[in-house]
């Protein structure tokens, strides 16, 4: 069973079977939660979303509160969606979706959205927010989960190599249904935003400095207040002042 979730107060399903929405609220000891219905605003409970149809969670609508977790069930157990939401429960915003959702969404762009919906922020820092979370997300699903190296060089071959190499990967299911995690929660002055992917990792430190390079890293670096590389690199820990 998942803990009493902090953050999270109902469950929704989208594109779910309803015979498998009864059993996940069931493990989770989350109740349905139905539009029209009471939901907790700002800090309060929200909602997490399980989504069967990603085509139909490109809605703006679903990307506001009361929604503040976001899960695709497509390829996942009923055993990884419960971890899942042990996951969800203890941030203020997460998403976790395939690879091709990651890249259909502009996830960096909806998770800043509902941050900004939590803590307002002047707009050139939003923008810096959304750049450095941009190009982790990219870097995550093009180096992570599908490994394609960057372009060698600004060529026309380097660039229908890169663009061979993306689409072959991205219509691959072995790499396409590979996962990206967004988990995001803030504290008195910071936020702090995970970055997560399934590919093989890459030799980094655990810490690095703003000097860092590689994979875009010295772009975040120059962003964001500090910045954590962990789990071999698969997964990448963002601080912003706010």
């Amino acid at each position: 069973m998942v803990p009493s979730p902090t953050h999270v107060a109902a469950l929704h399903g989208l594109g779910v079977p309803p015979d498998r929405l009864e059993r996940l609220s069931a493990a989770l000891g989350l109740p349905f939660w139905r539009p029209g219905s009471p939901a907790g605003e700002g800090f309060g409970p929200s909602v997490l979303l399980l989504v069967g149809d990603v085509d139909a969670v490109e809605a703006p609508d679903f990307w506001r509160r009361p929604f503040g977790a976001w899960i695709e069930v497509a390829g996942l157990s009923d055993a990884q969606v419960v971890e899942a939401a042990r996951r969800a429960v203890r941030a203020d915003l997460f998403a976790c979706v395939t690879t091709v959702a990651a890249n259909r969404l502009h996830l960096a762009g909806r998770i800043l959205n509902g941050l900004a919906a939590l803590h307002p922020m002047p707009e050139t820092q939003r923008d810096d927010m959304e750049l450095a979370l941009h190009e982790a997300i990219s870097n995550a699903v093009v180096h992570g989960n599908l490994q394609v190296e960057g372009m060698k060089g600004l060529s026309v071959e380097a660039l229908e190599r890169f663009s061979h190499d993306l689409a072959a990967r991205m219509a691959d299911p072995a790499f396409a249904g590979r996962r990206i995690e967004v988990a995001a929660w803030l504290e008195s002055a910071a936020a702090v935003v995970e970055v997560a992917d399934e590919g093989t990792g890459f030799d980094r430190p655990e810490r690095i400095d703003y000097g860092a390079s590689g994979r875009g890293l010295d772009l975040i670096a120059a962003i964001v207040e500090e910045l954590q590389l962990l789990d071999g690199g698969r997964r990448i820990r963002m601080r912003f002042p706010l």
